[in-house]
């Protein structure tokens, strides 16, 4: 992890990018009820998981900023909430391309062997956050992390919202199309400063372009929500 050098800014990025996914979790929660009739927006739900988890994920680097101990739990429970997080956020993805189509329902089972795979991993390193020098165990914990579950996840994410985009078009026209693209491309962004870069760029933490993406992936996923609250509104309106 990588910190900034004021522990104010530190906590307010932070924050934000926590906030920010929980702030998803929310919406998609509220509009669980106006989009549950909607077939291909039926595994939206690892979506909603994966925000509530990532989202608590950064609050438990606000911890580490606070200096709360011990601090080896919170560097597990937070390794162990990314891990769930971006294996919901897999599920979301290869379960959204593969609806419909039988010959791909194999790709269901792609989270439960990418943990099973990184626990493994975890094991062979010998992690061990008892000791002093946990803290390197943790770095390659999370970079592994990075590279395999959180790249993945991502890309399939993204990918399953520029298809989805093609699928929403006959249903509610171009508007929603682009925003569905918009959306992809948020989780592509995040897929390069979260899974692929782990260091600063241009003299910038690497952290603020994850919260700049995880915004914009939030932004995204409400404007989404917001073209099915319209005809949530239109349906309801009297004859």
């Amino acid at each position: 992890m990588v910190y900034l050098n004021d522990d104010t800014l530190n906590l307010a990025v932070y924050l934000i990018y926590g906030t920010s996914f929980i702030i998803m979790f929310l919406a998609m929660t509220f509009w669980k009820n106006r989009v549950s009739h909607i077939e291909l927006m039926n595994d939206f739900k690892f979506l909603a998981i994966f925000a509530l988890l990532h989202g608590l994920t950064e609050y438990f680097d606000i911890l580490r900023i606070l200096e709360w101990q011990p601090a080896w739990f919170f560097d597990l429970m937070k390794l162990l909430l990314a891990t769930a997080s971006f294996a919901a956020l897999l599920a979301f993805g290869v379960n959204v391309i593969s609806a419909g189509i039988e010959e791909y329902r194999w790709l269901r089972g792609m989270p439960f062997g990418a943990i099973w795979m990184y626990t493994w991993m975890l094991i062979f390193i010998g992690l061990d956050f008892s000791n002093s020098n946990s803290g390197i165990n943790y770095r390659v914990a999370d970079l592994a992390q990075r590279y395999t579950l959180g790249l993945l996840g991502a890309l399939i994410s993204s990918y399953a919202f520029l298809d989805l985009s093609s699928k929403i078009k006959a249903i509610a026209g171009g508007k929603a199309r682009r925003r569905f693209i918009y959306a992809g491309l948020a989780f592509a962004l995040y897929a390069v400063f979260g899974g692929i870069i782990t260091w600063d760029v241009f003299g910038v933490p690497i952290i603020v372009y994850r919260t700049i993406s995880g915004v914009l992936i939030t932004l995204t996923v409400i404007r989404i929500l917001q073209l099915f609250n319209i005809r949530h509104r239109e349906s309801a309106e009297p004859a």
